[in-house]
């Protein structure tokens, strides 16, 4: 338990600083030093990669974490090594189906994109890398050594984001060069993971996989698919708006989108990680039949990332105006207003919904989460292709709110029906008042002073009055217990319980 505990906490300090490190990235050096549509080009590059990535694979990295337990050690290795071979075929086709189809994929961004044209086979290079890095990714947490790969993925990539930036800032390489460098960080993190296995953890091929016979074969098959299939539909909500801002309205509007979505997408970050911890717990309460305690869980759950994402939001949305004020190019960026509130209110909604996905997904029912998340990538997609054009990219964050707001609803009433359980608690009423209170309060409240020193100062004042407050009303057990233990240990006093 050791072991997990210190791989969960290095893992969640490590996404915090890639949080960090991206912000720098997007809100100062590619504000400052590209232009609008080489944002917007940047981004698609990788998006669209992602967006693919998981239908290269086959959902094999998926596979190798369900199916490894069921091998003896000495086969383990030759089972990831057939894994490996389909992902590599997997790979194969989707690149030379892309071949194929390349006429049709150019005709596509000719009107509004046409330099996207040229980094085609970037995206093709973080497909293959990504693919494989994943798959390798799945294997090191089979091991339990995650801080490494997680290194990786949350902060190295961003850095190295960083770094190609700034060596443009610097003339050191043009724009072409960066995005030839784009490709080819992907890569390394890929090669890097790979030698860290083979060194330090013992990795080696194993081509003698002749038992895994045709029951096999058939399990894999049905199960990569679902696992494909899952993540694709993930990908395709996370990033199929990014495509078609930049095929609608072309890469300067991406550039502004991409960049108001990132900033509001912290709201989401304390859900995160709390799933990582929650998750085992759910599933083996699931195991035991324990409903009393999912439903403790799911509600304690809610009102505790409500409490946090709240907080979150209203730091941004009071702050917008004078980060657009700080921020280069944030005339520009102030377009893209209603995107940081639209994408704002969808992650403090999905926050308020609690657990309710990974309930479904420990339940006999799992399969239902492919469905709703299908239907909601559907419906994303259909939206997208009607308002963006109609309404621009108020237009899109339109289609994103409806598209997870009827995904969350899905899930929510799909619980609520099934389990007669659902995450919301009296004291979620106190807290949305105190909320719409505080928000009205801080967005009204003008210092006058550098944007810099307005945002600090009206942090501050709104952390304190909103903590006090939530404190003061016992919204949350378990934020009080916080409180509690933080005045305690590093103030010295003992607050009234």
């Amino acid at each position: 338990m050791g072991v997990v505990i210190k791989q969960s906490f290095w893992g969640t300090v490590i996404a915090y600083l890639g949080v960090i490190v991206g912000y720098f990235n997007t809100l100062y050096l590619r504000a400052e030093y590209f232009d609008l549509s080489q944002i917007g080009l940047f981004t698609l590059i990788t998006a669209n990669a992602m967006i693919v990535s998981p239908v290269s694979s086959f959902g094999m990295g998926s596979s190798f974490i369900k199916y490894f337990p069921s091998f003896e050690a000495g086969k383990r290795n030759q089972f990831f090594t057939f894994l490996l071979l389909i992902t590599i075929i997997g790979n194969g086709l989707v690149l030379l189906t892309g071949f194929l189809l390349r006429d049709h994929i150019a005709a596509r961004y000719l009107e509004t994109a046409p330099t996207y044209i040229n980094y085609l086979s970037i995206t093709a290079i973080i497909i293959v890398s990504n693919s494989l890095f994943e798959l390798f990714f799945s294997y090191s947490r089979t091991i339990m050594k995650v801080i490494f790969p997680s290194f990786l993925r949350d902060v190295y990539l961003r850095i190295a984001s960083l770094l190609l930036v700034f060596g443009y800032a610097i003339d050191w390489w043009n724009f072409n060069g960066a995005v030839i460098g784009l490709g080819l960080i992907y890569l390394l993190a890929f090669v890097f993971l790979f030698i860290q296995l083979v060194v330090y953890h013992g990795f080696r091929f194993n081509f003698s996989f002749g038992f895994i016979d045709k029951k096999w074969r058939i399990n894999l098959l049905k199960f990569g698919s679902y696992s494909m299939l899952l993540a694709g539909s993930f990908a395709l909500l996370n990033n199929v708006s990014y495509d078609q801002v930049t095929t609608i309205l072309g890469p300067e509007m991406n550039g502004i989108f991409t960049t108001c979505f990132f900033i509001a997408m912290i709201v989401e970050m304390p859900r995160r990680n709390m799933a990582k911890v929650i998750s085992p717990i759910l599933s083996s309460e699931f195991e035991k039949n324990n409903m009393a305690e999912v439903e403790k869980l799911y509600k304690r759950g809610s009102i505790t990332m409500s409490v946090l994402g709240l907080l979150l939001f209203i730091g941004i949305v009071t702050n917008l105006q004078s980060l657009f004020d700080f921020i280069p190019k944030g005339s520009d960026f102030q377009t893209g207003f209603w995107v940081v509130i639209g994408v704002c209110l969808v992650k403090l909604s999905l926050m308020t919904s609690s657990f309710a996905g990974e309930i479904i997904n420990f339940s006999e029912m799992y399969k239902y989460n492919l469905i709703f998340q299908v239907l909601a990538a559907v419906i994303l997609i259909a939206l997208n292709s009607i308002f963006i054009a109609q309404w621009g990219l108020n237009g899109a964050v339109i289609s994103y709110m409806s598209a997870i707001f009827f995904h969350i609803l899905l899930k929510v009433a799909f619980v609520r029906y099934h389990f007669g359980i659902h995450p919301l608690m009296k004291s979620h009423v106190p807290l949305f008042i105190i909320g719409a209170l505080v928000t009205i309060s801080a967005y009204f409240f003008k210092t006058g002073l550098h944007p810099v020193f307005d945002i600090t100062i009206r942090s501050i004042l709104t952390v304190i009055v909103y903590v006090f407050l939530i404190y003061r009303f016992r919204i949350s057990a378990d934020i009080n217990k916080i409180i509690h233990s933080t005045f305690e240990r590093f103030l010295k006093i003992n607050l009234p319980k």
